[in-house]
């Protein structure tokens, strides 16, 4: 049996983002007024909700469905301890939500969908079970269109994506979508009266096939008129921007072809400049005696404050304490150019001169000797001068000028004197953005005299004093990013895409010239499943440094521009940077004379030990995350597992080899809040530690002129003069293995998803 269906339109809804999806029924229980139906006093304990539950759906996860229903269930506190009142059950508002799941699978693609409500009285209250049965999944047969112009050369036909569809389920909001993009598409080539087509859908019920055909009516190819620019001031007072500033941002003329995506660069580049509050641009058709494929523009803007300053302090687990000061003015020399000053300092607590309550910060972060009281707080003080736009193109310029300390915890301490950063940005689409940078710094690199040491070859008390790089640095990088998710900060479809290269240069001391390269690249994905969200992501990165001179089987680099593995947002079992080559420092050491008469030290077992990690020039790390809402006890809450694994290795001396990656379990909480989620993960290490080099210092650590000892185990067929060499002391150290499971637990605090 075969029915038509004829519609003038196919409407196309644009759904509101999922974190504020989750947000909307803890904002509705907190303000909204109770509904009597759902909520009433007036009904007996034996009918009131339980639970709600749903049964058989193909597509939809219970938290979707939920969100479309009016009946539901009390929140975890109210079910569990009592507080508060359960929702009583109306029966009619049942029945009335079962056809609201119906319509929810047929617009989905199963026609026949049917759902019955089950009423489950037990001896606590209420139990609603939806019983989802979804019938036969419709398929698209054929996707017909009528009216759609040629396509420009080299370019694919206007119909290819709407071709695409056929044989895939009919699914509504899918088949809108895809209509809506061919519509936006003949709008950026000109066609500016395009409207969404006329639909004629046919439906094959005993078949389940449905065939579409779509009559487009683009109008004529449309060129821009009179551009129109009005300015509304600040509080009545006198306008400090010219129309001949806003038409500069603009970059739209009288005789241009039309193009929709054009107007909204122009309308994002004249917000970019944070020059106006409010920015309005209006198409108009011009009077009768005038073509038709003509529109004209107003653009009607109002002027913002052109200063302003924020003061923000804030917490973090390898951070502690930090508080960051920004001054803005958005008129400077002219609108779209802004001049910030930028101030941020962290380990505020821990540091020097603010050494007040190292109790609030984290174990890792007290153990780091570059977050030491007598180092002093990390900062940044800088100047940045942008424009939003470079001689007219729809490139960002950005200049900044700043001077800095800050450090990779366990690894090194950058301090930069000088140092200035050109960037221009570029967005080719609103999902494409591509960047490139030219950086100097003139400072110092101070690493661990351990990585001194073992990295650079300074074992000598008077070369540990010498910084080996960083007395100028240049960098030229490019990068860009495409990011099709649904969500910036807490993505639950769509994938991610990014891509890094560095080239720079440095002198020292000690050493000549050095060149050096850094790629990376990052893939991510993510997609709902099992009731969930399940996300993955795959990172690598390379460095090289062509010709630089080996130490210990690894190439001269900045230490700034070496890899490391490990952290919060990496391999969550193990701390920051420790997932990699280590060095060992001990503490408890036996003295004896070697067979040539000369004094050696060797590690006690059982010593304690700080590690250092070297850091590498190739890295592979992937995870996989499952994160769920969970209804029954929050429904801005998520339960996380995930599973990270990594290695980290040097490509001078050695390769890539499965049995070295690392893989680490672990769970976590997300709380969803405006600002982001809030982030808290336990990372498990089945592993013992690496294996590594024991070094010994004979005076205080501390003390930069202490001479180092190697001090590793002397086990095995080692011949006794490597022990003599401290680039090369051999790896014979093992830590102990951990007494319990608790000691290898990693605990991670952030804001934000871990990617």
């Amino acid at each position: 049996m075969t029915r038509t269906l004829v519609t003038r339109r196919l409407s196309v809804s644009r759904p509101l983002p999922w974190g504020w999806l989750l947000l909307l029924p803890v904002m509705c229980l907190a303000f909204a007024r109770p509904v009597v139906a759902q909520t009433g006093t007036r009904c007996d304990a034996g009918d009131r909700i339980e639970r709600v539950q749903f049964e058989g759906s193909p597509a939809f996860d219970d938290l979707t469905m939920a969100m479309s229903l009016v009946t539901h269930e009390p929140g975890f506190v109210t079910r569990t301890f009592g507080v508060g009142t359960r929702p009583c059950v109306d029966t009619l508002e049942v029945r009335r939500d079962a056809l609201r799941l119906a319509v929810l699978h047929r617009q989905a693609g199963w026609f026949q969908a049917e759902v019955v409500p089950l009423l489950n009285r037990r001896k606590n209250g209420v139990r609603v079970v939806f019983q989802i049965q979804p019938g036969r999944e419709a398929t698209i047969a054929e996707v017909a269109t009528t009216g759609l112009p040629e396509a420009p050369e080299r370019r694919r036909a206007y119909d290819a994506r709407l071709e695409s569809l056929t044989g895939r389920r009919f699914d509504r909001n899918q088949v809108d979508t895809v209509i809506a993009s061919v519509v936006t598409r003949l709008r950026d080539d000109g066609y500016a009266r395009a409207t969404l087509p006329r639909a004629e859908i046919r439906i094959d019920t005993a078949e389940a096939k449905a065939s579409l055909t779509l009559h487009f009516t683009p109008g004529p190819l449309t060129t821009i008129g009179d551009v129109h620019i009005g300015i509304r001031p600040v509080n009545g007072k006198a306008a400090w921007v010219d129309s001949s500033d806003v038409a500069r941002l603009l970059n739209i003329q009288p005789g241009d072809r039309f193009s929709a995506r054009a107007i909204l660069e122009a309308q994002r580049a004249l917000y970019r400049s944070e020059a106006f509050r409010l920015v309005l641009v209006d198409t108009v058709t011009p009077d009768s005696t005038r073509a038709d494929s003509l529109l004209d523009l107003r653009v009607t803007v109002a002027e913002a404050k052109t200063h302003s300053a924020r003061l923000g302090i804030g917490w973090a687990t390898l951070e502690c304490g930090r508080a960051q000061a920004r001054l803005t003015d958005r008129g400077f020399l002219g609108v779209g150019r802004r001049v910030e000053l930028n101030m941020r300092a962290s380990k505020l607590g821990l540091a020097s001169p603010t050494d007040v309550a190292s109790g609030l910060c984290s174990d890792a972060l007290r153990e780091d000797p570059y977050s030491a009281d007598t180092i002093g707080v990390n900062y940044y003080v800088g100047t940045t001068l942008s424009n939003s736009r470079l001689f007219g193109l729809p490139v960002m310029p950005m200049l900044s000028v700043y001077s800095e300390r800050r450090s990779e915890p366990f690894a090194y301490l950058r301090e930069t004197t000088i140092g200035a950063l050109a960037e221009f940005t570029r967005s080719f689409t609103p999902r494409l953005v591509g960047t490139v940078g030219l950086q100097y710094e003139n400072g110092r690199t101070d690493v661990d005299p351990v990585v001194s040491c073992t990295r650079f070859g300074q074992c000598r008390p008077e070369e540990v004093v010498l910084s080996l790089f960083g007395r100028g640095i240049g960098i030229v990088s490019t990068s860009a990013s495409y990011d099709r998710t649904n969500d910036v900060s807490n993505p639950a479809r769509g994938y991610r895409l990014r891509g890094e290269l560095r080239a720079g240069e440095t002198v020292s001391e000690l050493v000549s010239t050095v060149r050096f390269y850094r790629t990376s690249g990052e893939v991510s994905s993510y997609r709902r499943a099992l009731g969930g969200v399940i996300g993955g992501r795959v990172q690598v990165a390379a460095a090289f440094a062509p010709g630089a001179e080996l130490v210990g089987g690894s190439p001269l680099l900045p230490q700034q521009e070496r890899l490391f593995v490990g952290g919060q947002n990496s391999v969550r079992g193990y701390q920051q940077n420790l997932l990699g080559p280590v060095t060992y420092v001990v503490n408890n050491v036996r003295e004896f004379t070697n067979s040539e008469g000369f004094s050696e030290v060797e590690v006690i077992p059982g010593s304690s030990f700080r590690a250092v990690p070297r850091g590498g020039t190739a890295l592979l790390v992937g995870n996989l995350e499952y994160r769920r809402n969970f209804r029954f006890i929050a429904e801005q809450l998520q339960v996380v597992t995930f599973l990270d694994a990594g290695t980290l290795w040097e490509t001078s001396s050695a390769s890539f080899r499965w049995q070295d990656l690392r893989a680490t379990p672990g769970i976590g909480l997300r709380v969803i809040t405006p600002l982001g989620p809030f982030r808290v993960d336990i990372g498990y290490r089945p592993y013992g530690l690496r294996a590594g080099p024991a070094l010994y210092f004979a005076g205080n650590e501390s003390e930069t002129l202490a001479p180092i000892m190697c001090a590793s185990p002397r086990t095995g067929d080692r011949d006794p003069r490597d022990f003599e060499d401290l680039i090369n002391c051999p790896a014979t150290f093992q830590p102990p293995r951990a007494g319990g499971a608790l000691s290898r637990l990693v605990f991670h605090f952030g804001l934000g998803q871990a990617f």
